[in-house]
């Protein structure tokens, strides 16, 4: 299990954060800490907070109020390019792929301003090694299934080596063998140093993952603890069942 203990400075931090939509409020006094090479899971009914807290974190939404840190920098009026250049990574909920274009040229949308091209075969090599596509890179990305195309847009996330990856339901749409190799992928990145924050529905996903864990509810952190924890809290099943 990844539950990594507290150290002095979270690698990302969100201070009394509040987001509001005209008169609806979104996020509420919300305060998160994730700890470097943490691998962590946020769940909650829809309307939660879940997807706001990710573009907050990313830079395309400001909070009303609060704070977010990365590496103990304050981050709250960074743009999304300074974020990304900070090392922050995220894999959307609608995936950012080129359906008409190759595998390889996928990867080369991220990395052409970072390597030269005779470089870039090795590297994108590397990087289908890493989330199960080794042998594609001339595919046109069409001709994928649909959890091949989500293991390219976690890739293309990755492309620049982020600290920190935001996946927003990375197993949408995918059957049990495609979620099985997926959560596989998460583990591996996670365990070579990458922390992760996972947003996901389906909860055999998260078992699977068996990560520390964050029920965010109307907005706010309403229970945190591992797995087990949560799937055993009458409350949480509750308000999942609209109960609560």
């Amino acid at each position: 299990m990844s539950i990594v203990e507290n150290s002095a400075v979270p690698i990302v931090e969100t201070i009394n954060v509040f987001k509001d939509f005209g008169g609806v409020r979104a996020i509420d006094d919300l305060s998160l800490s994730f700890q470097t090479g943490e691998l962590h899971c946020l769940i909650g009914p829809n309307g939660a907070g879940k997807s706001t807290l990710f573009k907050l974190l990313m830079g395309t939404e400001r909070p009303t109020s609060g704070t977010i840190h990365l590496n103990g920098e304050d981050i709250t009026k960074s743009q999304p390019f300074e974020r990304v250049r900070k090392g922050l990574g995220i894999k959307f909920q609608n995936m950012q792929v080129y359906q008409e274009l190759s595998v390889f040229q996928n990867f080369f949308v991220p990395l052409r301003r970072h390597y030269k091209p005779i470089e870039m075969p090795e590297i994108v090599d590397g990087l289908l090694r890493r989330i199960h596509l080794a042998g594609l890179e001339g595919e046109v990305v069409k001709n994928l299934s649909h959890g091949q195309q989500q293991w390219l847009s976690i890739g293309m996330s990755i492309a620049l080596e982020p600290t920190v990856l935001l996946l927003d339901e990375p197993a949408a749409g995918m059957g049990p063998d495609e979620t099985a190799s997926t959560a596989e992928i998460i583990r591996s990145l996670n365990a070579g140093g990458m922390t992760i924050i996972v947003i996901e529905h389906d909860m055999n996903f998260i078992r699977n993952l068996n990560s520390c864990t964050s029920v965010l509810h109307l907005g706010s952190l309403f229970t945190q603890g591992s797995y087990q924890e949560i799937e055993n809290n009458e409350d949480v099943r509750n308000i999942y069942l609209g109960k609560g």
